[in-house]
């Protein structure tokens, strides 16, 4: 049986809010007969989480965006109206998550950079799609008024409308070469985003596997701080069950001691 097309019903709509929860998008898009493309447009364009923690994670990151510096210039650069300014949040947190939340400030500045040109792509290709019509429209007047004879054809308007045609059609082309720059664009700080993470990740790979490599990673300022948080809550961590072994312990054979002994750790007996 061939999948269901065209736009998702209020009842199917339904069905995925309250089942997303319980079921993965091909069991629902399995259920309702459909490909799992516009399952995960709805899910996605309407922000359906599968848990509670999902949407946390959400509100945290979306915090935390708020919290950038650029962020600011951000909301002075979108409409908010338009729906630029949460495309950007979408989009921004989506990535981040992509990434696992471990992103380099030289790295947010590429994704940044990489949804900027993403929006403009959007508002180029919707100012083309425009043009479009239009000059679809003045194509059928200008036709109109070629179809009436010499005598009933209007000369002064079917000049203007040839003026109103050559500059949509223009457009067109305009918004057309607009568009290719921007790809190029966004394809390429796409391309240097990975090469990045890759460059990092590989660095991170090597310091696993030799002393050099390790020195390399640890030249890494965002790494060498995480390694020294990681080692900081491993010390409170040690001396915490040191503390803790150095009291006294009823065994199962009812006898009393202390299970960690050291000079500086042995009670006083009395």
């Amino acid at each position: 049986m061939s999948k269901k097309r065209g736009q998702l019903s209020l009842e199917e709509q339904k069905f995925i809010e309250d089942n997303i929860g319980s079921m993965d998008v091909e069991s629902i898009a399995e259920y309702l007969n459909r490909s799992t493309s516009p399952i995960e447009k709805y899910i996605k364009e309407n922000q359906i989480f599968a848990s509670r923690d999902d949407r946390k994670d959400h509100e945290i990151l979306k915090h935390k965006l708020h919290g950038k510096s650029f962020w600011q210039e951000i909301t002075r650069q979108f409409d908010e109206d338009s729906g630029e300014l949460e495309y950007f949040e979408n989009t921004w947190i989506n990535l981040v998550k992509q990434f696992r939340e471990d992103v380099l400030a030289a790295e947010e500045l590429q994704i940044k950079q990489f949804i900027t040109i993403d929006i403009l792509i959007n508002r180029s290709m919707k100012e083309r799609k425009r043009h479009i019509s239009d000059t679809e429209k003045l194509q059928k007047e200008v036709d109109k008024e070629y179809a009436k004879s010499d005598e009933d054809r209007d000369i002064p308007k079917l000049a203007n409308l040839e003026t109103q045609l050559s500059f949509a059609r223009n457009s067109i082309t305009n918004y057309t070469n607009e568009y290719t720059k921007l790809l190029n664009e966004q394809q390429k700080i796409s391309k240097d985003l990975k090469a990045t993470r890759e460059q990092r990740i590989k660095r991170i790979e090597d310091g696993k596997s030799s002393w050099v490599g390790l020195i390399r990673m640890l030249e890494d300022e965002e790494i060498r701080e995480k390694e020294g948080k990681e080692m900081e809550i491993l010390k409170l961590a040690v001396n915490k069950a040191k503390e803790g072994l150095s009291e006294y312990h009823t065994y199962n054979d009812d006898k009393i001691d202390q299970p960690f002994l050291l000079p500086e750790t042995v009670a006083d007996d009395e």
